[in-house]
């Protein structure tokens, strides 16, 4: 008799021996469904990280590249400032500098533009778990950016009039703001991209220590420089030489009626200077709006460099990396010009009423300079104002007006128009809120076609 089935006890063992088998294979399997299931996560972590470096490689560089717009920077200072900035923007999206594995850069200065890439070490929850995948992710992130390699003269020429007596501080405040955004404090100094001059006018313009040079020391005590003379007037050729007196003519010292305050300042990058100069203009005369005009002109011709310091020197009209631009503004029509006459000193006094003269003839350059009055479009003065322009402009020199005023189709504001580059640089400004906003979309307006080439 059987005291129990011996297959039974086979079976029972066999069960024992497929549960331990079982159980380690089930183990594996639920790990590896585990990674699975968690790959998905790492990888959304580090497409996540992914672009949180990309948009700090992209700030960082963008960053650099305006910098590198305004100024010359040196590759420590470029290294430099694109650390600080990526940094900053990492610490803002939550990642630590401690992350970071490489940051890294090129510089193209011909082509003006700037490579700037980036990678981060992702550690991976999940793929790294059991060895069966990588537990670290390098995620990259790159960015090309252009930047402009371009330098930038401008010439800031603006009415000091006796009618701008009442809008001097308007005038002054439009004048801070354009220098600002142009010159902006990290943008200023030696390397500068953009250097300012400064050409204040009323009957003539106060040349400061340039006056005599060029009036052949008949400038006078307010250094007040009013026309030339001769085949080269609407030119910017250095000097004129005239056959019939064997010597060189200069220009014309007709007036003492220019601001002592309102000085001549040639290209600088310097924006204290330029600010200083700004607060003591001063109104004060008559408009010969053609001699600022052709002054503005020559603090951006190369043909000037030999009257200049050199660090207000010109760069010559052929440097391709190089912009030009001239900022006109009046308040009213040019109603003031000189003419050259050979006489001597009685015949001149003799003839002081002569063409409305209001003032004795001044001597210059061994001549006198009658100082008549003219108006309206078709006056003297405006008619030189619009050749002197045109001259301007044949050089490429970009010009912006500024008619400010009530009266849009007055003799002024059609100078103004004649004289910009194209319908899009001329503007009118009627209060002094218009002034002020017009003078800061005309830096918006150069600063875009720099920074855009």
């Amino acid at each position: 008799m059987f005291c129990g089935n011996p297959f039974s006890a086979h079976f029972q063992k066999l069960k024992a021996c497929e549960r331990g088998s079982i159980l380690p294979l089930f183990a594996g399997v639920l790990l590896i469904l585990i990674v699975v299931a968690g790959a998905g996560a790492d990888y959304t972590k580090a497409l996540g990280y992914r672009q949180k470096v990309a948009n700090a490689v992209d700030a960082a560089a963008l960053t650099v590249a305006t910098k590198l717009s305004k100024s010359v920077m040196t590759d420590a200072q470029i290294e430099q400032a694109l650390q600080e900035t990526f940094l900053a923007n990492l610490s803002a999206l939550g990642l630590e500098e401690r992350s970071i594995a490489s940051l890294d850069h090129t510089i193209d200065p011909t082509a003006g533009l700037l490579d700037v890439w980036s990678s981060i070490d992702v550690p991976m929850n999940f793929l790294g778990l059991g060895g069966i995948g990588p537990k670290v992710l390098k995620v990259q992130a790159a960015t090309q950016v252009s930047y402009s390699s371009f330098d930038v003269e401008l010439s800031l020429i603006v009415d000091v009039t006796g009618s701008m007596r009442y809008d001097m501080d308007t005038l002054k405040t439009a004048s801070r703001g354009l220098v600002r955004i142009l010159l902006p404090e990290e943008a200023e100094g030696e390397e500068a991209k953009v250097r300012i001059s400064l050409v204040p006018y009323s009957e003539g313009v106060n040349a400061g220590q340039f006056a005599n040079a060029v009036t052949d020391g008949g400038a006078g005590s307010r250094n007040c420089v009013t026309e030339r003379d001769g085949a080269q007037k609407f030119t910017d050729v250095r000097y004129d030489y005239d056959p019939d007196r064997n010597h060189h003519t200069f220009f014309g010292a007709g007036s003492n009626q220019c601001s002592s305050d309102s000085k001549l300042i040639p290209l600088t990058s310097d924006r204290a200077k330029l600010e200083s100069a700004i607060s003591r203009l001063s109104a004060t005369g008559y408009t010969a709006g053609q001699t600022g005009i052709a002054w503005g002109w020559y603090t951006l011709s190369p043909n000037w460099s030999n009257l200049w310091p050199a660090e207000s020197d010109p760069e010559p009209y052929s440097n391709k990396k190089n912009l030009k631009f001239a900022i006109i503004m009046t308040d009213g029509d040019f109603n003031r010009h000189y003419d050259r006459v050979w006489l001597d000193e009685d015949d001149c006094e003799d003839r002081a009423d002569d063409g409305y003269v209001t003032e004795p003839c001044q001597r210059g350059t061994a001549q006198y300079w009658y100082p008549r009055g003219s108006s309206g479009y078709w006056g003297a003065s405006s008619s030189r104002a619009r050749s002197t322009c045109d001259a301007m402009k044949a050089k490429n020199i970009i010009v912006y007006t500024v008619y400010f005023g009530n009266r849009p189709s007055s003799a002024g504001a059609r100078v103004m128009q004649d004289c910009a580059t194209t319908e899009a640089t001329y503007f009118t400004a009627s209060s002094a809120q218009d002034l002020i906003s017009t003078f800061e979309r005309i830096a918006r307006s150069v600063q875009s076609i720099y920074l855009a080439r």
